[in-house]
C-alpha cells in the first residue's frame, strides 16, 4: 500500500469515526443533522461536469474527481450543517481549508476551496459561483489537477456545497 492510499483509509476511517451526523434525542441535535442527500451523486457529477466543460472551453485540461478531496467536502459540509455556520475557516475545529486537507493525509502544493448555501441545482450553484469574481477564479485556475465536490442537506432540505480543489503530491 502506498503513502497515498494509507493516508485515505486512515481519512475513511476517521470519517466513519466521527461520522457526518449527530445522534441523540435532543432536540438541538436533531435540527443540526447532516444528511446525504438522495441525489448527491447526480449532483456532484453535474457539477464536475460544468466546471470540466468551462475549464475545456477556456483551453485548460479538466480537472479529475478525488475520493480524498471528496470526503474532506462531505466532512467539511456536515461540520458547517451541526455547528451552524458557514465559513472557510472552521470556528468548532480552528482549522483553515489546507489544515483539513493536511489532516486527511491529503499532500499538495497549492489548494483552494469554493462554498454555497442554499442552492437547489448544480447549475445554480455554478451560475452563482461564476458571477463571483473569487470562485471563478477556482474555478478556472491553472493551478489545479484534482476536485472534490459533496453536497449535504440540513433536515429541511438547504443544501450545503463544498468544491475542494488541489493540486497534489504524487509519489
Amino acid at each position: 500500500m502506498n503513502k497515498r492510499n494509507l493516508f485515505s483509509l486512515i481519512a475513511v476511517c476517521g470519517l466513519l469515526v466521527t461520522g457526518c451526523t449527530t445522534t441523540g434525542a435532543s432536540e438541538e441535535a436533531a435540527k443540526n443533522y447532516c444528511e446525504v442527500p438522495s441525489n448527491q451523486f447526480r449532483l456532484s457529477d453535474e457539477l464536475v461536469d460544468l466546471v470540466n466543460d468551462a475549464r475545456i472551453g477556456e483551453g485548460m485540461m479538466p480537472l479529475d474527481v478525488d475520493e480524498a478531496l471528496t470526503e474532506v467536502a462531505g466532512d467539511y459540509a456536515c461540520e458547517m450543517i451541526e455547528s451552524e455556520f458557514f465559513a472557510h475557516h472552521s470556528p468548532k475545529t480552528d482549522l483553515d481549508p489546507g489544515e483539513r486537507l493536511t489532516q486527511a493525509g491529503y499532500i499538495y502544493f497549492t489548494m483552494g476551496e469554493n462554498l454555497a448555501v442554499g442552492q437547489d441545482t448544480a447549475q445554480d450553484v455554478f451560475d452563482d459561483w461564476m458571477t463571483s469574481p473569487e470562485h471563478r477564479g477556482n474555478i478556472l485556475s491553472p493551478h489545479w489537477r484534482e476536485i472534490g465536490i459533496a453536497v449535504r442537506s440540513t433536515p429541511d432540505g438547504e443544501f450545503y456545497w463544498v468544491q475542494e480543489f488541489a493540486d497534489p503530491v504524487k509519489f
